[in-house]
């Protein structure tokens, strides 16, 4: 099991904006020089003032200064996004990154994102549907056998030729898709692609990742391809580490008080939160189970940076040497 750390906070003082993104992107590229094998970056537009907001640009400033880890966006909703343009995005970020991009693709939890780009709330889930079929669509078309024509909602558009730059990896980006009930993952599974998920116990974890292994080795995909989404196959959780359980669970009560909006998580026991060992425990426990992706959230607290250095400083030094898989799966 790989980890990946996931850019995840809010901001309550406008004028400590640019001091949370430039913190962000310190710790994106810390992350990486230790071996995290993911940067992992949201989709949130205006909710609970969003650190950074378009996870498409944040993800083009991190590309070139990364030397290992792959950029996983989880998610990115394509309801909200004209087609063309998010499939453009995605090659520049891959191709920046040298095609170690995941993405993953999420119909989002907030209707005022919906709401902010004019889309029919109604139509949500239609919106989703298409959007994702037609970005696969871009991706696959080669300027040839005519023009291909499409329409997501109001968005529409003709191409013919293929859109440029490609991505880096043929014919697109690792992808993935964000879901929590078995029709998402069977339907993830039947694509080859990885989910994102987030189980709120190993238990849970081990009976969506039943279904999906079951239903992905069913599907007739080639090894490699089930050796690829198994490997970016996630769940995201909250992660704070102190000396002590009660120490870790103490802080992280105190950091909601002051965050509710919190990380992922809501509430400590919503988290992986701990003493090293407790962590490593249960960070196994979700290995087990077969999380190929950990994705985790440490609680960012911009005013007050102890805690989180703390945090990230034991986990990387008593808690990921446990773990074998340090990087990203092979190009």
């Amino acid at each position: 099991m790989k980890f990946s750390m996931h850019m995840s906070t809010r901001i309550n003082d406008k004028k400590d904006e640019l001091s949370l993104i430039n913190y962000m992107t310190d710790l994106a590229l810390e992350a990486d020089s230790v071996g995290f094998g993911g940067i992992s970056l949201t989709e949130h537009h205006l909710h609970e003032n969003q650190g950074y907001q378009n996870s498409l640009l944040f993800a083009s400033a991190l590309a070139p200064r990364l030397k290992q880890a792959t950029l996983v966006l989880a998610t990115v909703n394509p309801a909200l996004h004209h087609p063309l343009r998010l499939v453009e995005s995605c090659n520049l970020i891959d191709q920046l990154n040298g095609g170690r991009l995941v993405v993953g693709f999420g119909s989002g939890f907030k209707e005022t994102d919906l709401i902010a780009f004019g889309r029919d709330l109604e139509k949500r889930h239609v919106l989703f549907e298409d959007g994702m079929r037609t970005v696969v669509d871009i991706w696959a078309y080669d300027g040839t056998g005519g023009p291909l024509e499409f329409a997501v909602g109001n968005d529409r558009g003709k191409i013919e030729s293929a859109v440029n730059p490609s991505s880096f990896r043929k014919p697109h980006p690792i992808l993935a898709r964000g879901t929590l009930n078995d029709a998402g993952i069977l339907d993830t599974a039947a694509k080859g692609w990885a989910i994102l998920t987030a189980g709120k116990s190993p238990e849970e974890a081990k009976k969506q990742f039943a279904v999906y292994n079951k239903a992905l080795d069913a599907a007739g995909h080639s090894e490699a391809t089930k050796a690829m989404s198994r490997a970016w196959s996630g769940v995201g959780k909250a992660v704070h580490v102190a000396e002590t359980d009660e120490k870790a669970v103490n802080e992280a009560l105190a950091y909601f008080k002051k965050n509710p909006t919190g990380a992922i998580a809501r509430r400590p026991e919503d988290m992986v939160c701990g003493s090293p060992e407790t962590v490593t425990r249960l960070m196994h426990e979700y290995a087990a189970a077969g999380v190929g992706n950990m994705i985790t959230a440490f609680l960012i607290d911009v005013e007050d940076r102890s805690a989180l250095k703390r945090s990230f400083r034991m986990f990387k030094e008593e808690v990921m040497p446990n773990f074998a898989a340090k990087s990203t799966v092979a190009a």
